[in-house]
């Protein structure tokens, strides 16, 4: 089974840009601490973009990535940036050289 692979980037509203950024440490936190599944699950900031963020994230598969955004630390990221949030862009990936 392949891994998943995805790119999420989020584009906070200006105003917020500090406290979700705050927010998002502890959720790339919690997930290393408690998602056994999660292979890779890094945070960028675009330099471009004083406020938007890229989450680079490989998960063993399906099934763990399905686990992670039923798990309160997820649920409860989602909530707090709820109207903080301009965009959110999900790109899933395919690796195409070994």
């Amino acid at each position: 089974m392949s891994n998943i692979i995805l790119v999420v980037k989020v584009k906070v509203k200006e105003e917020f840009t500090q406290e979700v950024y705050t927010f998002m440490k502890a959720l790339h936190k919690l997930t290393h601490e408690l998602d056994s599944g999660c292979i890779q699950y890094d945070l960028h900031k675009v330099k471009e973009e004083e406020s938007m963020f890229c989450f680079i994230e490989t998960w063993e598969n399906q099934e763990s990535l399905d686990e992670h955004m039923q798990k309160g630390h997820f649920k409860n990221f989602m909530e707090f940036t709820d109207g903080k949030v301009e965009e959110i862009k999900i790109d899933f990936l395919e690796k195409y050289v070994e």
